[in-house]
């Protein structure tokens, strides 16, 4: 659908159409009640994540901020293992986290940091640091490796912050040995996996002290274990990085798979760093500065004074991420700035129809009437909330404004109808998020306020399921190897919702050797819309590789298939074979780790399974793929096999000692079944691993 967008838009520039008056694909308004919902407080972050993994979206709520410490607080959708209605939602703050969270917190970011299948939490404190105040605190989800129960959060904070830097660690929380956690003023947090090595990596902005842009943005690298040590410096010589930036967000900008930052600014210049640490140019070198060539040679420069938020998206349908800027220019005009490529971005006033020149705080893209480009919900600081609807499937031009904003109702308006509630809309909202919150298919919204308000559940009433399939904007194409080396694939997406939302998808890399059977990969999360998968270095012949990716909603977009040559390196201690077998919770994935070396750790994860299911793990010494219940079985023929159970997310994690005297070259095969009504012949199978000892 987004293809046949991006054609219609570039006919438009050359014969734009007559009329710029909208069409209300559903008449009356999307979402008519802003119910009291989340509790009070001061709200600075809202996130709708699925932190119990039973297929539905809880919510999460950062509270404090500049005012006095409050409660970060936790409301559990009652629909999945909790049997109720989905979309009704109860306080459990009091016993999902393992002590009460309480703090200035000003953010709170949910990503699977530790590499086990669930989100874990980073919040992102406000406390002065001169005045002293709480660490910047990481609480890992106890699903998984943690061998609790998914959804409940236990502190790591201790084991989370590894080496700092040099502005980093005088402000470590004692014993000081520049390790650890430490005292900063955090405003925002964004997991990216910025050098390409398969875990979420963390960038973490301030506005420094009281806005004063006294401290620098920081840049984290995880170490493959959820200990993050300092990058430092982050960013070429001549960089600005004392910002005074609320937000920072990550995306491709320049095409070439690894993940550019950009960051507001509340007083200054917002700016944009180019990724080298490998794509593209692969200098080595982290971060570019490329504000002075991307924004201001361009004439795109701010000149407004509230630049709180920076969002990437395809706005205008043409393949890559433009920036939507809030205050950007004087008077609170909010900008988007349209990606010609190169790093350089235009600002384009015409691109927003019918701004209020209301201060705002943050943005979020929502396509709440379901047509396949990305409306825009514009919350206002401290009044009227609005919704701006996208005109790229209409075919409208630049020029005639591709983002109208709901609501004006004035005679001869050329504006969309109101779709925003009547009443309770307003207050000083900070934060939003998108999600399907009622199970309907179609995507709601959730409201955090500032000044001790309440917060709201806007449900959309007169969507329509999303039936859109994401869309591929660039694939790896390999080309022949002789290095025999494992073979990295990327996947860069666009569709039609909001960034975070591709954490929930399932991309799987598929691949067969010489025409044999086919084996799935997991493709990891990057964040920036990408996903990154690995073909073994040991696979040697000719390999033909597709991806294939599905959204919340199930759709699923499949890319072309390519192919190339590989001749085989080393094997690799542990490496996926085959493929699974869909079940009620969708396909189930198997990952094997650990350096199979005589006393060291090996691991086992099993996600995506039915939650809270008799499973079996078989284990063979030799592999003889046969047929089995739609699939195959390739932990045959079976030397052992081991009963076990999921959890209530759907998990199984083991974690054994490899045994001494096992000879070098010697593989074993596991292979997870798991009982499920749903799957073919009540049983759903993973992919095998395969280990190979050193």
């Amino acid at each position: 659908m987004r293809s046949v967008v991006r054609l219609v838009v570039v006919c438009v520039l050359v014969a734009p159409i007559a009329s710029a008056q909208l069409p209300d694909k559903q008449p009356g308004r999307n979402f008519p009640t802003a119910a009291a919902e989340f509790g009070t407080g001061r709200s600075t972050d809202i996130e709708a994540v699925d932190i119990d993994l039973d297929g539905d979206l809880d919510v999460v709520v950062a509270n404090g901020g500049d005012g006095a410490a409050q409660a970060t607080t936790v409301y559990v959708n009652q629909a999945g293992l909790q049997g109720g209605l989905e979309g009704g939602f109860v306080d459990e703050s009091a016993t999902r986290f393992v002590e009460a969270i309480i703090g200035r917190s000003r953010a709170i970011e949910l990503a699977d940091w530790d590499g086990d299948g669930d989100p874990d939490a980073l919040l992102c404190d406000e406390s002065n640091i001169v005045q002293g105040g709480v660490p910047q605190r990481a609480y890992a989800n106890l699903g998984g490796w943690q061998q609790g129960a998914p959804g409940y959060f236990g502190e790591v904070t201790e084991t989370f912050w590894g080496t700092l830097g040099p502005m980093t660690a005088p402000l470590e929380v004692a014993p000081i040995d520049g390790q650890g956690p430490f005292l900063w003023h955090g405003a925002d947090a964004e997991f990216a996996d910025f050098d390409d090595d398969g875990d979420l990596d963390l960038l973490f902005a301030t506005e420094g002290i009281s806005f004063q842009g006294n401290l620098p943005t920081l840049v984290f690298l995880n170490d493959g274990t959820g200990r993050f040590d300092e990058l430092w410096p982050w960013a070429d010589p001549a960089a600005d990085v004392q910002l005074h930036s609320v937000d920072a967000d990550v995306a491709d900008f320049d095409g070439d798979f690894d993940l550019d930052i950009v960051a507001s600014s509340r007083n200054s210049q917002a700016r944009i760093y180019r990724n080298d640490l490998y794509g593209g140019t692969g200098s080595g070198t982290a971060f570019t500065d490329l504000t002075q060539h991307a924004f201001l040679d361009t004439g795109a420069g701010l000149t407004g004074s509230a630049n709180y938020q920076c969002e990437p998206g395809d706005l205008d349908g043409d393949g890559d991420f433009d920036l939507w800027m809030t205050n950007y220019d004087s008077g609170n005009a909010d900008r988007v700035l349209v990606n010609r490529g190169g790093f350089q971005f235009l600002e384009t006033p015409s691109f927003i129809q019918g701004d209020p020149l209301v201060d705002e705080q943050t943005v979020d893209f929502v396509d709440y009437d379901g047509d396949g480009d990305l409306d825009v919900f514009d919350p206002n600081f401290s009044g009227t909330n609005y919704i701006y609807q996208s005109a790229v499937v209409e075919g409208f031009s630049v020029a005639q404004g591709l983002l109208h904003r709901t609501g004006t109702t004035s005679a001869g308006s050329q504006q969309p109808d109101p779709e925003t509630p009547a009443s309770l809309n307003g207050g000083t909202t900070l934060a939003a998020d998108v999600g399907d919150i009622d199970g309907d298919g179609d995507p709601d919204l959730v409201l955090g306020n500032d000044g001790n308000q309440t917060n709201r559940l806007w449900l959309n009433e007169l969507g329509v399921p999303d039936t859109h399939a994401p869309v591929f904007l660039h694939l790896t194409a390999q080309g022949d190897k002789t290095d025999g080396t494992p073979t990295v694939i990327h996947a860069q997406m666009d569709d039609n919702g909001p960034r975070n939302a591709f954490a929930r998808y399932h991309a799987s890399l598929v691949y067969d050797v010489d025409g044999g059977f086919e084996t799935c990969v997991a493709m990891a999360w990057q964040n920036g819309q990408q996903f990154r998968g690995v073909i073994p270095s040991d696979a040697s012949g000719l390999v033909t590789y597709r991806v294939e990716v599905t959204d919340d909603s199930g759709n699923t977009a499949v890319s072309p298939t390519q192919q190339f040559t590989q001749v085989a390196g080393a094997p690799l201690a542990w490496q996926t074979v085959g493929c699974g077998t869909s079940g009620s919770a969708g396909v189930p994935s198997l990952v094997g780790s650990g350096a199979l070396t005589a006393g060291s750790t090996a691991r086992l994860a099993l996600t995506g399974a039915r939650p809270s299911s008799f499973a079996a793990i078989f284990v063979s010494a030799a592999s003889t793929p046969v047929a089995f219940k739609g699939g195959l079985l390739h932990a045959f023929p079976l030397a052992l096999a081991l009963d076990v159970t999921t959890n209530a997310g759907g998990q199984i994690a083991l974690a054994f000692p490899w045994p001494a005297g096992v000879p070098s070259g010697v593989a074993v095969w596991w292979q997870t079944l798991i009982a499920d009504p749903a799957a073919l012949g009540g049983v759903a199978l993973s992919n095998a691993v395969r280990s190979t000892a050193p």
